[in-house]
């Protein structure tokens, strides 16, 4: 008969041997199968290096002040800047602990749902192993969003430090609408004393003139093979509801009568494509949000709303650069315990699961290094149609 004393019950190893405990993650991690970064960017190889370098890709990158390249088979390194820089990927990841009172709580519940204290826990750690996988993808996807979106991946956390990256893209793949003529403007709808600030559309502007320009510029002027656009739903909400658009629309419809044509998104959206020879938009709707004092708060959007990326169908922008766990070399070196359980989520994301006797403790924790990189940073364009107020 097992033992019911608290003391005597054994950590997840007992009930969850080492196949099954890698079963257990590629089951919970195969969800994130279509994981939105996934349409953007591949896995890269993982590599014994931990240094931002795109490998054999002919595309430099810009990491705070200094160049990265690869022009060579070796980086060529601005030295200040690297030593600044610190020369490591991001790490990401994070864990949960199993700690004694959640024990007390789970054979409760173990045997109020029939249940023995081995299933409770197991379905405890395929609970938590699913949120803590899905902050992983969830982690990955913001940091494509933004680099797709701006160039720039801001506010990761380098060994402790924050740090901003910025991509090569040329300047002259960024566009913007001549000075004045920014699809919405700030509006002060209150007085002096009393502001009430105000995005409005901007009555100055012609979007579907401005759209049109830049895609003449991007294909005529610099020859890229860019063929769509990438935009938020926010931004192209905007763009559909813009006076410019809709009054063409209409006159279009019914050059008399604009009043009676009766607006559908979709049939705007139709006409812009196939008479107005907009290309295609790929519409981006992504939220995510962090967890502060033990509360989900919604991040900003990590795609860019004042922006429009042009961009290829041919390709995935990114590939995700990532390095090998050194838990894989631990791992391979044999000598743990059998208390210890560790697995490699696509060969890429580390999981180890660790029983701790004084205090009691399951302690189940995950780790990446990874980060997006462009596959060329030459093919692509961002065009910032609005700003924030200033």
């Amino acid at each position: 008969m097992r033992d019911l004393n608290l003391y005597g019950i054994s950590g997840l190893h007992e009930y969850v041997d080492a196949e099954n405990f890698g079963l257990i993650l590629d089951n919970a991690n195969a969800k994130y199968n279509r994981a939105i970064w996934r349409q953007f960017a591949s896995w890269g190889k993982p590599t014994d290096d931990r240094e931002w370098k795109q490998g054999i890709k002919k595309t430099p990158i810009l990491v705070r002040a200094s160049i990265l390249g690869t022009h060579s088979e070796k980086p060529q390194r601005s030295t200040i800047g690297w030593e600044f820089y610190g020369g490591t990927l991001p790490q990401l990841g994070h864990g949960f602990n199993i700690t004694q009172d959640d024990m007390i709580e789970l054979r409760k519940s173990a045997k109020l749902a029939d249940m023995t204290f081995g299933e409770a826990l197991t379905d405890s750690f395929i609970l938590n192993s699913d949120a803590m996988l899905g902050g992983v993808h969830n982690e990955l996807t913001y940091m494509v969003m933004q680099a797709m979106s701006t160039g720039e991946i801001h506010d990761i956390a380098v060994d402790g430090a924050r740090y901003d990256f910025k991509f090569q893209i040329p300047d002259e793949n960024f566009l913007s609408p001549d000075d004045g003529k920014d699809w919405y403007v700030w509006e002060n709808q209150g007085t002096e004393q009393a502001p009430n600030w105000k995005l409005v559309a901007n009555a100055n502007a012609d979007v579907i003139e401005d759209i049109l320009t830049f895609q003449k510029y991007l294909t005529e002027t610099l020859s890229l093979g860019v063929d769509h656009w990438k935009l938020s739903k926010d931004l192209l909400d905007k763009i559909v509801l813009h006076p410019s658009v809709l009054t063409a629309y209409k006159a279009s419809k019914n050059y008399f009568h604009p009043e009676d044509v009766k607006v559908v998104r979709t049939d705007v959206l139709n006409w812009m494509h196939n008479d107005m020879k907009v290309w295609p938009f790929q519409e981006i709707d992504f939220k995510s949000r962090h967890e502060e004092d033990g509360k989900a708060v919604a991040d900003d959007p990590a795609f860019d709303i004042h922006n429009m990326v042009a961009a290829s169908r041919a390709y995935r922008p990114f590939e995700i650069k990532c390095m090998n766990s050194i838990l894989k070399d631990r791992d391979k070196a044999g000598a743990h315990n059998d208390s210890v359980r560790t697995h490699f989520v696509e060969g890429r994301i580390a999981v180890q699961n660790v029983w701790q006797d004084r205090p009691m403790l399951n302690i189940v924790d995950c780790e990446l290094y990874a980060g997006p990189v462009f596959n060329n940073v030459r093919d692509y364009g961002i065009a910032t149609v609005w700003k924030d107020r200033t």
